[in-house]
C-alpha cells in the first residue's frame, strides 16, 4: 500500500501529553466559566421580581429527563468552597464561586504544559502534583455531596473527572521522573 512508504512520524511522549492536557485544560476551563455563567444567571432571576416566567433562564446543564439540575447545585453552600471551608469570610472579595476556582486552576494546567522553561516554578513536577491533589480533593468532597443529597450536576460531574485524570498524570510526571533518576 501507498501507506507502507511514509515515514511514521510519532510525537515524543511529552508533547502527547502536552497536548492532552490543553485539551483537558480548555475543556475544563469552559465548563467553569459556563458554571460562573449560570450561578450568575440564576442569582439575577432570583432577585429580580419583575421578570416574565417565559424569559426565566433555563441552563442546558439542567435535565429533566435525567433529573440533573446543575443550577440548583450551584447554588449550595459549598458552591463557594472557600467561605465554606472557613478561608474566606462570607460574602467577602475573595467568596467566590468554585467555578471561577476552576477557571484559575485550569489556567494554571495550560500554561504550565505549555511552558518550555524548565527554570519556572510552575513546571516543578511536586508543586504541581500538591496543586492538581488539591483539585482532586475538591471534587472527592464534592462529589460526595451530590451523593449524599441524591443530585445530579453534568458539568459537575465531568469537572470532577478532568480533575481526576490531571491529577493521575501529574502522579505520573512525578512517578516517571522518579524513576528517570533511579536508571
Amino acid at each position: 500500500a501507498i501507506t507502507s512508504f511514509l515515514p511514521t512520524i510519532t510525537p515524543p511522549p511529552h508533547i502527547i501529553m502536552a497536548i492532552n492536557n490543553s485539551i483537558l485544560s480548555i475543556l475544563g476551563f469552559i465548563l467553569s466559566a459556563y458554571s460562573v455563567y449560570v450561578e450568575h444567571k440564576v442569582e439575577q432571576n432570583l432577585h429580580d421580581d419583575n421578570i416574565n416566567p417565559d424569559e426565566e433562564f433555563r441552563a442546558l446543564c439542567d435535565i429533566d429527563a435525567i433529573g440533573a439540575s446543575c443550577s440548583a447545585v450551584f447554588q449550595l453552600p459549598e458552591g463557594k468552597m472557600l467561605s465554606f471551608s472557613g478561608l474566606v469570610p462570607k460574602d467577602s472579595a475573595l467568596d467566590i464561586p468554585n467555578g471561577i476556582l476552576g477557571m484559575l486552576f485550569y489556567t494554571y494546567v495550560f500554561i504550565r504544559c505549555n511552558m518550555r522553561s524548565s527554570e519556572l516554578i510552575l513546571l516543578d513536577r511536586r508543586l504541581n502534583a500538591v496543586v492538581c491533589s488539591l483539585a482532586l480533593a475538591s471534587s472527592v468532597f464534592l462529589a460526595r455531596k451530590l451523593y449524599i443529597i441524591k443530585e445530579i450536576c453534568v458539568v459537575c460531574l465531568t469537572t470532577h473527572v478532568l480533575n481526576t485524570t490531571v491529577f493521575c498524570r501529574a502522579i505520573l510526571e512525578v512517578v516517571k521522573k522518579q524513576k528517570d533518576k533511579v536508571t
